[in-house]
């Protein structure tokens, strides 16, 4: 995730990968369902050998190495090296022995083990500064006839639990202006527009579906003040609160903890979401 001018590869092999990395756990909780359904869907089998582009803290890089094992194995790819320190530590610590992790621009990085079977990310793939020539390449690492599983955020309006919030905040405090094709959680919203990019970088038997479910923002078991405290610390335009004049950071905080009360539960925060599962063919 990032703000919405656009979060470059080198904010997340810096700043916003040690955020995220500060947040891991709150954030891994919340984009668990993403992550199953994007494994779901991706149906990966004993014996293949998988990249994980934009890997982040490895949840789903460790998932699908269960699922490839015993012969198979995953190869977890990220910008942040610190995320890379992080997953790697992780995997150790499970006693996971076919995962690995490696630093480097999925947009040109070459991974020990190319070409892979099939690739797969959840949500990593749309903050690329170029995205038919990081495509391509993605491409290249792929066996002929391997498949590509990548999800990817729907439009702001269809994730209120970023642009609720959002809302909140530039009532009180100007944010810059979105720009869509700028890279940023948004980039690949548009599904015609993601198809087209993948056929220009030579994928084939593309197939969009939607994705609608809820998120536990701020991790499993958070209710509304939890939640409110995480978008406000964690989301990317939540720095333009430091310095605010007295007060108005409460007052924002306390719409914030307003809005996501409608989507409290007795188990936990759930706030409707939705995104693209993408399947094209090498």
């Amino acid at each position: 995730m990032s703000n919405s001018q656009g979060t470059s590869g080198e904010d997340w092999a810096d700043a916003r990968g040690a955020l995220w990395l500060a947040e891991l756990d709150s954030y891994e909780q919340m984009l668990e369902p993403l992550g199953i359904a994007l494994l779901d869907r991706a149906a990966l089998q004993n014996g293949q050998h998988i990249a994980d582009i934009g890997c982040g803290g490895g949840r789903t890089s460790r998932l699908a190495a269960h699922l490839v094992a015993p012969s198979g194995s995953v190869h977890g790819i990220d910008i942040a090296p610190m995320l890379m320190d992080e997953a790697t530590r992780r995997a150790e610590a499970a006693g996971i022995g076919n995962v690995r992790f490696s630093t480097g621009d999925a947009a040109s990085f070459v991974p020990e083990g190319a070409p892979f079977d099939r690739l797969i990310s959840r949500l990593g793939v749309m903050f690329f500064a170029d995205p038919e020539a990081a495509f391509t390449h993605l491409r290249t690492l792929l066996v002929e006839g391997g498949r590509a599983d990548f999800m990817v955020w729907a439009s702001p309006q269809d994730n209120v639990w970023m642009s609720g919030a959002r809302a909140i905040v530039a009532e009180h405090i100007e944010l810059p202006t979105a720009d869509p094709m700028a890279p940023g959680p948004f980039r690949l919203a548009d599904p015609d527009a993601t198809g087209s990019l993948l056929h220009k970088a030579g994928f084939s038997q593309i197939d969009i579906a939607a994705w609608h479910g809820a998120i536990p923002v701020g991790g499993s078991g958070s209710d509304a003040a939890k939640a409110a405290e995480f978008s406000l610390r964690a989301f990317s335009f939540a720095n333009v609160l430091e310095g605010a004049e007295p007060g108005l950071e409460e007052t924002i905080r306390a719409k914030v903890t307003a809005f996501f009360q409608q989507f409290e539960t007795p188990e936990g925060m759930a706030v409707p979401a939705k995104a693209w599962l993408v399947r094209a063919a090498a």
